[in-house]
């Protein structure tokens, strides 16, 4: 997706839009348990914190293609 796209879907969710390099931009919605969901074009992944976002480590994941 591209910043537009990501900025208006961070809205949506009461996310951020962030942008991770490259032509790539995904949405990061922190949820109250510390949790984090992050949305692409391709993929919505649910990681346990940051230190596993960050590790490429989801608890789970749903491909949208």
């Amino acid at each position: 997706m591209n910043e537009e796209q990501a900025n208006t879907i961070a809205e949506v969710f009461g996310g951020t839009a962030w942008h991770s390099g490259g032509n790539v931009w995904l949405v990061l919605v922190e949820r109250p348990d510390g949790s984090l969901v992050v949305l692409s074009d391709e993929v919505v992944c649910d990681y346990a914190d940051e230190a596993a976002f960050h590790a490429n480590k989801p608890s789970a994941s749903i491909l949208l293609h």
